[in-house]
């Protein structure tokens, strides 16, 4: 419960399913869930998740190409209200967007996979471009978020206050740090398992032998155009998230993701090669 009330709530659920960390913390005492269960779990939400993709680009496939695009900007109205929606739904939107684009790559040239690296390039200088990317604001947060050192800092700062009021600064302020330090550690492994699941989704929703070559290609563009939406989210006007914790969650994720597919493919070509 914690975790869908923290990432996204029971909005995503069509999206991104049961959070792996979620799934952990529901298992955690039973001693009968092996790793074989847990990966069948997975399995499970994956193809659950492809079913709801499908769906979900019927109507570019049908060539309702307005109709399609007016219903996934209202998702996107709906979904980026939640919390951590905004992230969650331009998360989404880039891995749409990336496997759209090695899909499509592929299918037109016929000669596999285009790199990541090219799609990165420009979707990296875009999001520098989209906010403020100051240096030292950047340092001051990654700084911040190295939980270990700052807490031993903060607590020989508490060790070293001469007044109660201070003391109670210095207390309010270390429990901060690690409130913030343990978010993101929950964060970065919220970016990895949907990056993961989703990759995942994409590539038996494009590469689904069930249906015609044209159509595949129909949902390789309609992911495309898809994922373009997602990424275009925009901040809630009342949201009280500091615009440079934004911009770090953001660039974080945008990290964490591309390590994460880069893994992914390097791990399908050594099972190929060997």
């Amino acid at each position: 419960m914690l975790f869908a009330f923290l990432f996204g709530s029971d909005k995503f659920g069509d999206y991104i399913g049961r959070l792996a960390m979620a799934t952990s913390a529901l298992v955690a005492d039973s001693p009968d869930v092996s790793a074989k269960d847990a990966r069948t779990v997975q399995r499970r939400r994956v193809a659950r998740l492809a079913i709801k993709l499908a769906e979900r680009l019927v109507m570019w496939t049908e060539e309702d190409y307005d109709g399609a695009k007016a219903v996934w900007a209202s998702a996107v109205m709906d979904l980026g209200g939640a919390s951590y929606g905004t992230e969650l739904v331009r998360l989404i939107g880039k891995v749409y967007s990336l496997s759209a684009y090695q899909f499509l790559g592929a299918t037109d040239s016929g000669v596999g996979m285009p790199s990541i690296a090219k799609w990165a390039k420009g979707h990296y200088a875009h999001m520098q471009r989209s906010g403020d990317a100051s240096k030292a604001k950047r340092d001051g947060l990654v700084a911040g978020m190295k939980m270990m050192t700052t807490k031993q800092n903060a607590e020989r700062e508490l060790a070293e206050a001469k007044t109660d009021e201070e003391r109670k600064e210095k207390q309010a302020a270390m429990e901060d740090v690690q409130v913030t330090g343990m978010l993101n550690i929950m964060w970065t492994t919220t970016v990895v398992d949907i990056t993961t699941t989703l990759h995942e989704v994409a590539q038996l929703v494009l590469h689904d032998q069930s249906v015609s070559k044209d159509v595949r290609k129909r949902r390789g563009y309609g992911l495309k155009h898809l994922g373009e939406i997602f990424m275009a989210c925009s901040t809630p006007m009342e949201s009280d998230q500091p615009e440079d914790a934004k911009k770090l969650y953001e660039e974080a994720a945008f990290a964490a993701m591309l390590e994460t597919i880069r893994r992914k493919e390097e791990a399908a070509r050594s099972s190929i090669v060997h």
